[in-house]
């Protein structure tokens, strides 16, 4: 089974300014925008600048339209706002392929945003583009959103940019119910993936001498924000359910629960041989329901099976993992 993304997720949209919008929020980058319904949203490699890529699809269909967007952050130390905006003007000014079209100022939440859009030619590329371009300086890091069309559809898409635009932040975000994981003093472990998209926020981490293509163990948390269980049963079957779909040789086993109205929670494992189609990988998870949330941790190995005596030392930490605002 293969947990390294979590972007197939269920998008539960708001309506803006009359267009469906859902919310994305990268709690490592410190940013969240709005995302527009029938859109794909891709994760750029952790080296990149671009922290965020997402793509029109057609209609009833996979394939990608002309029309994306993306967040790229820049260490800016010691600078503003409006220094790295006059840096984009006048790298526009000076650039054959570029044209202003009109710009301006907003304030977001306290914080200005700077918006504005240009046509612009790519080299050795037939076609002319129009761009919406949003800047927002925090934490000494320029961030720049960017949406894109051909320029024949940009009476249609200018209104939907500026829309997305409005909605972009930056800065850390309000405090939630997560749940804290209280790993062992004797282990170091770093984040990979950090979102949070409308009522589900999902993290994802490693040893920290372990790559995303390279791993032995990898941690996954899951936050279903207002999310209420009335029977730990019920979540424990869609959670294995889900396990047996995508390994239907695997093994279920519970191995705890309480099921009272304040202490919900139970541990199972998922152990999947060995098959023809993939590498061997089993989970030990644990569920549980929160004061506000509903939360869900497991860690992945690349084994066939889990040992006693991991199943207890995981066991043990995630019983005393603590549910705390952040």
């Amino acid at each position: 089974m293969k947990y390294l993304l979590w972007y197939c997720f269920l998008l539960l949209p708001f309506l803006s300014y009359g267009q469906e919008l859902t919310s994305y929020r990268d709690t490592v980058h410190n940013f969240s925008v709005g995302i527009p319904a029938g859109w794909q949203v891709m994760q750029a490699p952790a080296s990149s600048p671009v922290k965020l890529l997402a793509g029109r699809l057609s209609a009833n269909s996979t394939q990608r339209m002309p029309e994306k967007f993306n967040v790229t952050i820049i260490d800016a130390p010691r600078s503003n706002l409006y220094a790295e905006v006059k840096k984009l003007l006048n790298y526009t000014r000076h650039n054959p392929y570029f044209k202003l079209v009109d710009s301006s100022t907003t304030v977001n939440r306290g914080k200005r945003l700077f918006r504005m859009d240009e046509i612009h030619q790519e080299p050795n590329i037939p076609d002319t583009f129009f761009a919406s371009i949003f800047v927002s300086y925090t934490n000494n890091k320029v961030y720049l959103l960017t949406a894109s069309t051909l320029l024949p559809f940009s009476a249609d898409f200018r209104p939907l940019f500026h829309q997305v635009g409005t909605s972009f932040k930056t800065g850390k975000a309000s405090r939630k119910e997560r749940l804290k994981i209280a790993f062992p003093t004797t282990e170091k472990w770093k984040t990979i993936v950090d979102t949070d998209v409308d009522n589900l926020a999902t993290r994802q981490l490693l040893p920290e001498n372990e790559t995303p293509d390279n791993w032995t163990q990898l941690l996954n948390e899951m936050t279903m924000e207002q999310g209420q269980v009335a029977n730990i049963d019920q979540a424990v079957k869609s959670f294995t359910g889900a396990a047996l779909q995508q390994s239907p040789n695997a093994t279920v086993t519970l191995l705890a629960k309480e099921n009272l109205p304040k202490r919900r929670w139970a541990l199972f494992k998922v152990e999947s041989p060995v098959s023809a189609v993939q590498a061997p990988q089993s989970q030990l998870y644990y569920v549980m329901q929160g004061p506000e949330a509903f939360h869900v941790v497991f860690i992945a190995r690349k084994e066939s099976f889990l040992l006693p005596s991991f199943i207890k030392t995981w066991g043990d930490i995630f019983r005393k993992s603590q549910v705390v605002y952040e």
